[in-house]
């Protein structure tokens, strides 16, 4: 989902009517998280390869876009476990499913150009003992803005319908609000031109997702839960880096 105005509009859920016989007989019956799960493999396939491609030999990476593609890729791993855990629930409506599955396709996308890159340049994927380091004062990686607690993620395993669909997008909302307060610095400090126009890139599809949501979760009647706010009042979703040329 790319959003760059305030008040996007929000992607089409329709879904393709039928699958061809190849495929069923391939991959057995198709059900919505088998779908969810072979676009995930393609697309993290075909993201790796695709970025690995035509990249320079010489290590074109600072210390800001090696810690902010590590850092993201571990917090990507918690959004995309969010929307897994909704995924898996019967009583969530067509369109926030339709959402859930999109964020599961594109963080596992991401997931993959930021592996190939740092691969490519000698750099582990993983960000180590300690996180954000690379834009201020370093934290263990639990603690990383914007992650859920475990007994968030423990709550929105056990919630249903209305209860489930408003907690996964405050989480998933404060998920995003964090995520975006990163790649913000990194589109701006970052030294890799292609690095930080994916770093700007993922603060304009993040910053959509969460107009979207709350759109959603406003059409819907749903509450913000106890404990989070109102995302449009959060600074974060005004990056300095989308005022930049």
């Amino acid at each position: 989902m790319v959003s760059s105005e305030i008040d996007p509009v929000s992607p089409s859920t329709a879904e393709p009517a039928t699958v061809p016989g190849w495929f069923s007989r391939v991959f057995g019956p198709v059900t919505p998280l088998r779908l969810v799960a072979l676009l995930v493999a393609v697309g993290f396939l075909g993201g790796a390869i695709g970025w690995g491609i035509g990249q320079p030999k010489q290590d074109p990476l600072s210390s800001v876009d090696v810690g902010f593609m590590q850092d993201m890729t571990y917090h990507h791993d918690q959004a995309i476990e969010l929307s897994l855990i909704v995924l898996g629930k019967a009583d969530i409506g067509p369109d926030l499913r339709s959402y859930a599955q999109e964020i599961v396709i594109d963080q596992r996308y991401e997931q993959g150009l930021f592996n190939a890159t740092l691969d490519r340049f000698g750099h582990p994927s993983a960000p180590g003992n300690t996180v954000m380091g690379w834009m201020g004062p370093a934290l263990a990686p639990a603690d990383m803005e914007g992650l859920a607690t475990e007994a968030q993620v423990v709550k929105l395993r056990a919630a249903k319908g209305g209860d489930a669909e408003a907690l996964w997008i405050a989480l998933v909302t404060n998920h995003h609000l964090g995520g975006m307060h990163m790649a913000d610095w990194a589109a701006r400090f970052g030294h890799d031109t292609t690095t930080r126009n994916l770093a700007k890139a993922m603060v304009r599809n993040q910053r959509g997702e969460v107009v979207d949501l709350n759109r959603y979760r406003l059409n819907h009647q749903l509450p913000i839960p106890a404990g989070f706010s109102d995302p449009l009042t959060d600074q974060r979703l005004r990056p300095l880096s989308l005022d930049q040329n």
